[in-house]
């Protein structure tokens, strides 16, 4: 395990008491939302720290041997439950406490590691080997050691419970506006790439990035989207797919953007792309100076749509 004191972003040792918001926090929707709430919440009462103890990658990719894409990668991850104002954060292996039994764990992980006085967590959090225990069993943990937990129930939103899985299927549709209700914004923060240029040749430059390994891929399309660029953030168009009007149908999975009202040169920085709404599907134009009139209308969406929507 490690802990980092979020402050400071140094590794530390916890040697005071804490309440622990419990859980892999993928997404950070808004049921993950009030898990922390819940956690800071009951620190400030207390008077004393708050943590998170989450996992270095999702645990069903280890219980079910088979890679589930993140939402958030675990740098994103850390920093937005920073930004909340979380004071302290453990990160763990799943293999260094899948075979605990729950009363183990409690013991172990959140008496002795992280000095847990209370927790919180989701209706639905299991815990110990097999996943046997289970939210109230926590309840039972922590009341015989004078502590108590916050359980935050589920949160409905199209019809459906809210949860990480539900929001990987919209992002793999295209439906990146509508997890907008209850999520941060699907993004990509990725170095910027040498493409071929062609974009500034007919007066639309564009940068290039490739999705981050292990992370989730949105529907091939053009999206309205947002740059952050350090502190300034531009609207933007962004096609995710292979290009094919200039680079053919066996090209690379590419994300490639288009920055309105921004002038300068991006290479090698990291920039964030963040996606509020799916516009087209990709498609193969006859010539580039019809592929170049497509861009223009798309970027005058985007302008419209930043522009109602007063971001």
């Amino acid at each position: 395990m490690t802990v980092y004191d979020l402050k400071t972003m140094q590794r530390c040792e916890i040697s005071e008491d804490t309440v622990v918001a419990l859980g892999t926090f993928d997404g950070c929707h808004s049921g993950h939302l009030s898990v922390f709430y819940a956690a800071l919440d009951e620190a400030k009462k207390r008077r004393i720290k708050s943590a998170v103890y989450t996992f270095d990658e999702i645990p069903r990719s280890s219980i079910e041997q088979k890679s589930v894409p993140c939402i958030f990668t675990l740098d994103e991850k850390i920093k937005f439950i920073r930004k909340i104002g979380i004071d302290y954060i453990a990160i763990d292996n799943l293999e260094n406490v899948r075979n605990m039994s729950g009363e183990e764990f409690f013991e172990n992980v959140l008496k002795k590691s992280l000095h847990a006085a209370c927790a919180s967590c989701g209706f639905n959090y299991r815990f110990g080997k097999g996943a046997k225990w289970g939210s109230r069993d926590l309840c039972t943990f922590f009341e015989k050691a004078g502590g108590s937990v916050r359980i935050s129930e589920e949160v409905i939103a199209f019809g459906k419970p809210i949860c990480s899985t539900l929001i990987r299927e919209m992002i793999e549709k295209g439906e990146v506006e509508k997890i907008l209700e209850f999520s941060p914004p699907y993004s990509i923060y990725a170095k910027v790439l040498h493409g071929k240029m062609l974009g500034r040749t007919i007066g639309i430059p564009t940068v290039n990035q490739k999705i981050p390994e292990g992370k989730v891929i949105t529907a091939r399309g053009v999206y309205i989207t947002e740059c952050e660029i350090g502190e300034d953030v531009y609207p933007a168009v962004t096609n995710v797919g292979i290009r094919p009007t200039t680079d053919g149908k066996d090209a690379p999975e590419n994300v490639e953007t288009h920055i309105i009202g921004y002038e300068g040169n991006l290479y090698s920085s990291f920039v964030r792309v963040n996606f509020y709404r799916f516009l087209r599907s990709e498609k193969k134009f006859s010539s580039v100076e019809e592929l170049k009139n497509q861009i223009l209308l798309d970027e005058k969406s985007a302008k419209e749509y930043f522009g109602a929507s007063g971001k």
